[in-house]
């Protein structure tokens, strides 16, 4: 037993050495990541901490961006609901140290899937550590899209799961394929589950037509495979249950049948030139201002590594019999499918197919991201590759080879004679840059030619190696072992080469690092002028970050409540406002948010703003200075309205045109009258606030309107008074509204936690259940591996 483990602890050993190395400064100098997608959810997820740390009930409800948005429901703040990222917490693995950790845990995966077919270990190393190093794994954890990475973690292990399934029709697999596809789901990057999960299909598929079984073992396979699946489901419900209920609420849901719009979904498409990038990273700039391409923008290139994609080729071509040429026609049509759909918009007939007719397809955005699965694919093509060439190159090996090589030379000694005419044409072809300085946009382009150029000479580097290693391999003047081993230093050299250009950009690249020190990031999340000087305003208010300070999420981090903020999946009425408005760009729409503060690092000159402080906001990007302006007659979290005119759904030209005034008067939707009803006069005594209740106190002389500063959602937000349910009406197009009937009364609003509640019962039974069929497998042991 001990040996047999051995080289999967090898391989643990060196893949984690190769994270650790290309990740020095975070793994042993506490060096921190502070891209815009690292730093905005960290701001929110600290008082998300507090406020769990101060209740004891897992936060749903976050105050401070968008004037209030979900958690869980929007995918954010899924940490404490991912089971095994619980486990490793209590062990003190938290944060960059986890993610690096499901770097090494998805190498690790293709190397075990890889030697379930027998490949020589270094052939299944290679394809472990190819998926693990290639640069979408590796920019996912430098721009902080932790989620997209340790999701992708999981599809090479889901992947080894159901061929176990398949393969032995064992409730211990059923068990184990269920737990690594729940975890995967509860990681909360569903598109990347999604792929995953059209993988599987595709699998089965191929899987069960390929055997030669009766129709009896055909339909128990199938049927296994699914309820494990099923079960994975269920252990994920305490996320997702949540969040199908609230996709029709989402700016994701805005599309017919639920979906996102359709040039919302398809803004990130992989145009078919831009697949260039796959033989010349710096084909299309790349990444950051350089980056000239079709889609809006990137910071990395579309790069398996160029021996990978030669190993892969050989592979896919190879002469396969068994399980292993399933597996790899199987891979070869993931790989042909997953590229249609990374076309997107650029070639529709395949991704409009999906994107019409394929359950929750249309729900997601960037078809590149299916990428991730061509990745995937192709380093585990390589390792059959590499195993091939190990085993031998016969005359027809050789022959490829001679030619590849010529034609190498050919195209290297055209472009060596014509490179100036060559260079010419390409910044013929160059777009211009963003920004009217000639000199910053002639070194724009220049960069752009010698990425081209750097990725050129590379590709004829590592493909003159690798033919002359065949070669050699051929006339059998190198070892197995030797030329294995070879082949692998150079096909990770190849995929380091790109990587440290992500991770460490050079200055002449014109993009600068990610990494900082941990107390860069402290001294920014801690206490400055500005969030002093509000935080010390008493009552319940909010503030207006103007221009680039809108997205900013650092103000959570203080419990001031922001109109403003960043997060993809915000409520789509509120999305909506802000496409209208102009981003709030209106006086009367900040009033009604209960906006008294705007805050702007440029002057404005308005005659309800009144300048009451100076100073400097403390960012990550750096000190800035601003000055913060109260908004005059600006409206409490509540008032009482007059008059409540019915409105048809999305009819908002009063508002919009400063022509309401929003202190006496409001248009609703859904009102029992038509036109305009007026109502009595009432005071708001006194109104107690936190994330999950609103509590307002009302004294009203006759019928009266209440309107609550507090977005529209009816799914969740349930509003009593003196503890009898009432209607909720949406006003303004943002806001919430009920009718308060005569006396002194107490409104009570409080965010439904039951979904949650139930869907966290489903996920604990289901995991129960997923843990007592893996356990079966100690009463019922068993091998059944291909592998040797």
């Amino acid at each position: 037993m001990r040996n047999r483990s051995l080289p999967y602890f090898a391989a643990f050993l060196v893949y984690f050495l190769l994270v650790a190395g290309l990740f020095y400064p975070v793994v042993f100098e506490g060096k921190v990541l502070s891209s815009p997608d690292s730093v905005s959810p960290m701001a929110t997820s600290i008082a998300l901490d507090a406020v769990y740390e101060e209740t004891g009930r897992y936060p749903l409800w976050q105050p401070w961006s968008f004037s209030g948005m979900p958690t869980v429901e929007a995918f954010t703040y899924l940490n404490g609901l991912y089971y095994p990222g619980v486990a490793a917490g209590w062990l003190q693995i938290k944060g960059l140290f986890l993610q690096l950790l499901h770097l090494v845990f998805a190498g690790l995966g293709g190397y075990v899937l890889l030697r379930r077919f027998g490949l020589y270990h270094l052939a299944a190393f290679l394809g472990g550590a190819a998926f693990m190093l290639t640069p979408y794994m590796v920019t996912m954890f430098v721009y902080g899209h932790g989620s997209q990475l340790m999701t992708a973690a999981y599809m090479p292990w889901v992947i080894w799961a159901a061929l176990r399934v398949l393969d032995n029709m064992r409730p211990s697999d059923m068990g184990l394929l269920a737990l690594l596809a729940g975890f995967q789901l509860q990681r909360g990057h569903v598109q990347i589950a999604y792929y995953t999960w059209m993988l599987l299909f595709l699998l089965i598929v191929l899987g069960v037509a390929a055997g030669s079984f009766p129709a009896a073992v055909r339909i128990r396979k199938t049927v296994m495979v699914f309820v494990s699946l099923g079960i994975a489901v269920l252990i994920s419900s305490v996320i997702y249950l949540p969040v199908l209920e609230y996709t029709p609420f989402s700016v994701r849901g805005a599309g017919s049948g639920g979906g996102a719009a359709y040039d919302y979904a398809t803004m990130w498409s992989m145009h078919p030139l831009e697949y260039v990038t796959y033989l010349l990273p710096g084909a299309v700039g790349f990444g950051g201002m350089t980056y000239w391409g079709s889609m809006p923008f990137t910071d990395y290139p579309n790069y398996a590594g160029f021996l990978v994609l030669l190993l892969a080729a050989t592979g896919c071509l190879s002469r396969q019999v068994g399980s292993k040429k399933t597996f790899t026609w199987f891979l070869a049509g993931g790989t042909l499918l997953m590229v249609f759909l990374a076309f997107g918009k650029y070639f529709s007939p395949v991704y409009d197919l999906f994107y019409h007719f394929v359950p929750f397809f249309s729900r997601f955005r960037v078809p590149s991201m299916a990428l991730i699965a061509v990745s995937l694919n192709l380093s585990l093509l390589a390792g059959f590759g590499l195993h091939t060439i190990m085993q031998g190159v016969g005359e027809k090996g050789r022959l490829v080879v001679k030619a590849g090589a010529l034609i190498l030379a050919v195209i290297t000694i055209v472009f060596l004679l014509a490179e100036k005419p060559f260079e010419q044409f390409l910044h013929s072809v160059f777009p211009a840059p963003g920004f009217d300085n000639p000199e910053l946009a002639g070194l724009v382009d220049q960069v752009r030619w010698d990425q081209f150029k750097d990725s050129f000479f590379l590709l004829v580097f590592f493909g003159g190696a690798f033919a002359a290693l065949v070669w050699l391999r051929a006339k059998k003047a190198v070892t197995v072992t030797l030329f294995g081993m070879i082949v692998v230093l150079l096909s990770i050299a190849d995929l380091l080469l790109v990587d440290r250009q992500i991770v460490y950009p050079s200055q002449s690249s014109l993009r600068s690092s990610r990494l900082v020190t941990g107390e860069y990031l402290d001294r920014a999340f801690s206490g400055d002028e500005v969030t002093a000087f509000l935080v010390g305003e008493p009552g319940l208010f909010r503030i207006y970050p103007v221009g680039p300070l809108f997205g900013e999420n650092k103000f959570s981090v203080f419990g001031i409540h922001s109109s403003g903020g960043y997060h993809p999946a915000k409520l789509q009425v509120y999305d909506e406002m802000l496409r209208r408005s102009g981003n709030l760009s209106n006086i009367d729409l900040l009033r009604m948010l209960n906006v008294r503060y705007i805050i702007s690092p440029a002057h404005l000159d308005h005659p309800a703003l009144e300048p009451v402080h100076d100073g400097e906001l403390r960012l990550v990007s750096g000190p800035v200075p601003v000055r913060v302006y109260r908004l005059q007659n600006a409206m409490e979290r509540a008032w009482f309205v007059g008059k409540v005119k019915a409105v048809d759904e999305g009819r908002y030209d009063e508002l919009l045109t400063e022509s309401l005034d929003i202190s006496r008067q409001a248009l609703v939707e859904g009102a029992p009258w038509n036109g305009s009803k007026p109502f009595g006069q009432a005071s708001v005594l006194s109104i107690e606030a936190a994330p999950e209740k609103i509590i307002v106190s009302v004294q009203a002389e006759s019928e009266a309107f209440l309107v609550l500063s507090e977005v529209f959602y009816p799914l969740r937000w349930k509003t009593t008074i003196d503890g009898s349910e009432q209607k909720v009406y949406k006003v303004n197009g943002l806001l919430r509204g009920v009718v308060i009937p005569p006396g002194e009364h107490q409104v009570e609003t409080c965010f439904d936690r039951s979904s949650f509640e139930n869907g966290r019962k489903l996920s604990l039974s289901a995991l129960a259940i997923g843990l007592l069929l893996v356990l079966t497998g100690f009463s019922f042991p068993g091998r059944g591996s291909r592998g040797k």
